[in-house]
């Protein structure tokens, strides 16, 4: 990481009109966090946790997902070295593209479409 990424002054995390801006925006001026390979792949497997999750018959709906995260999370574990290694690859990727939107909104000037401005 570079030193400016860290210094809050110059990132404009500190600076008031930056903060009011995304406010009234609705654009989040939070970095991007990394989603752990377990939730990217998991988006593609709903059928199927959901599928075993209705075969479970004593949980509440309270602790549904709980459930769903064990279930997601031991069948991941099932999967082999390679694959788990590729839906690290692309949880890496996802996390570059969402740092890239997130460098693009929060760095360009303010949109001056009118389109923008009504948003």
């Amino acid at each position: 990481m570079k030193e400016q990424d860290l210094n809050p002054k110059e990132s404009g995390a500190q600076d008031p009109y930056r903060i009011l801006l995304h406010k009234l925006t609705g654009v989040s001026y939070q970095r991007p966090r990394l989603k752990s390979p377990v939730n990217v792949w998991r988006k593609t497997a709903r059928v199927e946790i959901e599928a075993i999750l209705k075969q479970k018959e004593d949980v509440s709906r309270a602790q549904m997902a709980k459930v769903r995260d064990q279930i997601a999370r031991d069948m991941f574990a099932e999967l082999s070295v390679e694959e788990k290694e590729e839906w690290v690859e692309r949880a890496k990727e996802e996390h570059e593209e969402a740092l890239k939107a997130w460098k693009h909104e929060t760095e360009s000037p303010p949109s001056i479409a009118p389109q923008d401005r009504q948003r």
